[in-house]
């Protein structure tokens, strides 16, 4: 995204903060300049709720700058003011309620380079403001770790309660396998954690690379992992997408050079034919109705080969597939209602792992293939795109791009995660057994859709929780 402009009176504070360890006056109208004003007193979208008394620190304090009139989005710019560096060992933005930060929330921003006076944290467009949130808290640390000082913004005047129609998630990658039990692990870790935050789900998609390799007994360890958590009645929660590793042997060479078409069709057909028996699929992609939505799952009708020189990520949707899912996109525009599409592979430039400045290069289809989906994408609004394959964590540069008909994301992955730029690196550097899992939770009201990311399991103390900065809301187009 780029980068906001600050505007003047921005400026004017920067130049005109306390330089001691005196207390510095709280952030209010009376602080800004003369004739600027304060954004955090508007109250453009729900002018009934009554702001809640605000903590103020002695050492520092900070100044929200609201830049969205979306409902419960918090697009803007918290600007930090510290009066006191070698008091506090680190800082940290966090999400939270009248009473606490959210201790199931990570930072949103946090620093322990202590060396200036002036801290910025610049939210995303279409960042959501978290249901249960009310206030922004902003703490300063002591070198033990002990919470020193606490100050907050009341945010609540931004948002609106919207009526909840439906939920359901979307989780990629397990990769089951043998020889890595901790992808079984986080698979179910995964499920569990979505039987106890969404007992009610709709849907758990997941799109793509359940196993590792396409063997049976890869298959049976997912649906075990899944059946820690769910009874084989809730079997019809589980829509099973098709990846590329549906149809990998780690023994062969993955990109099949000098093979006869006649043998990549046999193995195509073979290894399709075993994740059909195996998920209950009929065909490569299929499509489904959600509360009257329409899901759309893509699959290859080729065995993968190699993509632009890189990766095993090759999707070949044919011309078959793709008049089927302009056929069936303009039918659901009709309805009105949102469109999810289950993509593997991602776009070129959409979402993390695929972005050509980074030279990261783990999208999924041909250039003319794209360019015919991006034809298709351009029929409808309200269309969610969501990508997998690339295993790019939430951390990554724009893990979700939202634009005016499409919006595309990147799921991450449950066995194990990836970033960096180019091929890109371990999560952390860190080993598979400290690899990392997440995935998606959607909530979809009437007006809008939030779009929440969750940490199903870490390797730091916090363990899982939602991801701060992939907190999306997406407005619904009527």
């Amino acid at each position: 995204m780029m980068k906001r402009q600050k505007p003047f009176f921005l400026l004017f504070l920067s130049v005109s903060l306390l330089t001691g360890c005196q207390k510095e006056p709280s952030a209010s109208s009376a602080s800004l300049p003369q004739g600027s004003k304060d954004k955090t007193s508007e109250n453009t979208s729900s002018p009934s709720v009554t702001k809640k008394e605000d903590l103020v620190a002695e050492h520092f304090s900070f100044d929200y700058y609201h830049e969205s009139e979306q409902l419960n989005c918090a697009a803007g710019l918290a600007l930090i003011h510290l009066s006191c560096n070698s008091l506090f060992s680190s800082l940290s933005l966090k999400w939270g309620d009248d009473n606490a930060p959210f201790e199931d929330y990570d930072s949103l921003y946090e620093t322990d380079k202590l060396s200036a006076d002036e801290y910025e944290y610049d939210f995303k467009d279409h960042a959501l403001i978290p249901s249960n949130a009310t206030k922004l808290w902003l703490l300063g640390y002591g070198k033990d770790g002990e919470i020193l000082e606490k100050a907050t913004k009341d945010r609540s005047e931004y948002k609106k309660q919207e009526k909840l129609l439906y939920e359901f998630q979307v989780i990629s990658d397990e990769q089951i396998s043998p020889k890595n039990p901790c992808f079984y692990r986080r698979s179910k870790k995964a499920f569990a954690d979505i039987k106890e935050n969404c007992p009610d789900t709709s849907l758990i998609a997941v799109n793509g690379d359940i196993v590792d390799e396409a063997k049976a007994e890869n298959y049976d360890s997912f649906f075990d992992s899944y059946y820690e958590s769910y009874s084989e009645e809730d079997r019809k929660k589980l829509a099973l997408g098709l990846g590329n590793h549906e149809f990998i042997r780690q023994s062969e060479n993955g990109y099949y050079q000098g093979r006869s078409e006649k043998e990549l069709e046999k193995k195509y057909q073979d290894r399709l034919s075993l994740w059909e028996t195996k998920t209950g699929n009929e065909n490569p992609y299929f499509s489904m109705d959600l509360n009257g939505s329409t899901c759309l799952f893509l699959g290859t009708t080729k065995i993968p080969n190699l993509l632009g020189g890189n990766t095993r990520a090759d999707c070949t949707l044919g011309e078959k597939q793709l008049s089927w899912r302009r056929e069936k996109v303009t039918e659901a525009d009709k309805r009105g209602k949102p469109i999810y599409i289950f993509s593997h592979g991602s776009l070129r430039d959409t979402v993390s792992g695929s972005l050509s400045n980074l030279n990261q290069t783990w999208y999924g289809y041909s250039e003319k293939e794209e360019k015919e989906i991006r034809d298709i994408l351009s029929l409808s609004k309200n269309i969610l795109f969501f990508s997998s394959h690339s295993h790019w964590c939430f951390e990554s540069e724009q893990p979700y791009l939202v634009q005016d008909n499409v919006s595309f994301f990147n799921t991450a992955a449950v066995g194990y995660l990836w970033e960096g730029n180019g091929q890109g690196h371990s999560y952390k550097n860190l080993d598979y057994e400290h690899g990392g899992g997440q995935g998606l939770y959607l909530s979809i009201y009437e007006n809008q859709i939030f779009v929440k990311g969750r940490q199903f399991e870490a390797s730091d103390a916090q363990g899982k929780y939602w991801f701060s900065n992939y907190q999306t809301v997406i407005d619904l187009e009527k």
